[in-house]
């Protein structure tokens, strides 16, 4: 049975490691996603919330009437990095809506249609899909999708931590996963803030230090949320 200490340990020992899966693949498609730009972010959205939508609206580009398959968000040719702060490959985080919308639909020269998918974080830090609007005898349509998931009021008060402890918290990592801890790293990974709340307890989750490989309990979580104005 290895201790919290010593899975936090191993986890930051191999933080360096990456592993590259997939191979992109480049094609002509006749269909187009236009709307929202291939900037767009869900942003930050705490974990189970469902307020997060977007409508990505995709466009018949050629020069004859293509029916489109049913629209899914998956992993595809997405990059996999196993590395502290790195996103997440999550497609099942965005939720295609079942309602009217690309799949099936038959588009004829310049026409288009829109799809609503929902982002709802399963976990924190950013997470990853691919969105997909097949093409029956045609190249897909693809477009990778990005959202953030937070803690509450974790997030919250490591945000207020880093400012006013901006000498002592440097270069933050995005939030990650480590059960049955929330955590951001700093210093390269020497010093890590953590909360154990990512898997659901009886106890009241507490604010926890890992250094020199050594974990430590700062206290109680909503004691730091009500210094800081957290909810």
């Amino acid at each position: 049975m290895f201790t919290h200490a010593e899975v936090m340990s191993s986890y930051l020992r191999n933080a360096a490691f990456v592993v590259l899966i997939g191979v992109s693949q480049v094609a002509f498609s006749q269909v187009e996603i236009s709307d929202p730009p291939d900037s767009h972010h869900f942003g930050k959205v705490p974990i189970g919330a469902t307020y997060a939508t977007q409508y990505f609206s995709a466009f018949n580009r050629g020069s004859s009437p293509v029916t489109l398959g049913t629209v899914t968000v998956d992993s595809g040719d997405l990059f996999v990095c196993l590395a502290i702060g790195c996103p997440a490959v999550a497609p099942k985080d965005f939720v295609v809506s079942t309602s009217a919308g690309c799949t099936g639909a038959v588009l004829q020269v310049g026409e288009g249609c829109s799809t609503l998918v929902s982002f709802v974080p399963t976990s924190v830090g950013d997470r990853l899909g691919r969105l997909v609007i097949p093409v029956v005898g045609g190249a897909a349509a693809t477009r990778r999708v990005v959202g953030t998931g937070t803690a509450p009021p974790l997030d919250c008060v490591l945000d207020w931590a880093e400012q006013a402890y901006k000498t002592l918290l440097t270069n933050p990592t995005p939030s990650f996963a480590i059960s049955p801890f929330y955590a951001r790293c700093y210093q390269g990974g020497a010093l890590c803030l953590a909360a154990d709340m990512a898997v659901p307890t009886f106890a009241p989750p507490s604010v926890y230090v890992y250094q020199n490989q050594s974990l430590n309990s700062l206290g109680r979580l909503s004691e730091f949320a009500a210094l800081t104005q957290c909810k």
